[in-house]
């Protein structure tokens, strides 16, 4: 099947909303001759036709409506930067936290007495690096914007 080197012109005028008052004479008669632009500008008056009367009757939201959506989209992903921010900054202390417990309950001149509160200590300090990135965020998030 062969296509005709002007149909995608009459088509263009065809949803330029030019045809067949806004064309030349030319445009017409070649339509009128060639049975593919026929059916193109038939298929393609349909097509314009659903086309503009979708338009017409399309709901667009009202301003408002779209800065709120906006508005929590940018607040959700806020939320999705600072999670992750904080996942990162918790696991770099939990292994910070594994680390000093690995060196101090690896260390060999500590004194028999410092040795027996290892375990309280370094729980602590683990629990307290783990737990210091979500308090610091539950403070920004409560201080305000």
């Amino acid at each position: 099947m062969s296509e005709c080197t002007r149909q995608q012109e009459i088509v263009a005028l065809v949803r330029a909303g030019r045809w067949p008052d806004g064309c030349e004479d030319d445009a017409r008669a070649h339509v009128a001759a060639c049975a593919d632009c026929t059916e193109s500008v038939q298929i393609a008056m349909l097509l314009t036709d659903d086309y503009r009367a979708a338009l017409r009757t399309a709901r667009v939201p009202g301003s408002g409506l779209v800065w709120w959506r906006m508005q929590r989209r940018a607040r959700e992903e806020a939320a999705r930067n600072a999670a992750r921010v904080v996942t990162l900054v918790q696991g770099i202390c939990v292994v910070l936290g594994i680390a000093l417990a690995v060196q101090i309950l690896g260390a060999e001149n500590l004194t028999h007495a410092f040795a027996r509160w290892n375990l309280p200590l370094i729980l602590g300090l683990t629990l307290t690096l783990a737990l210091a990135p979500a308090v610091v965020a539950v403070y920004l998030a409560l201080s305000g914007d």
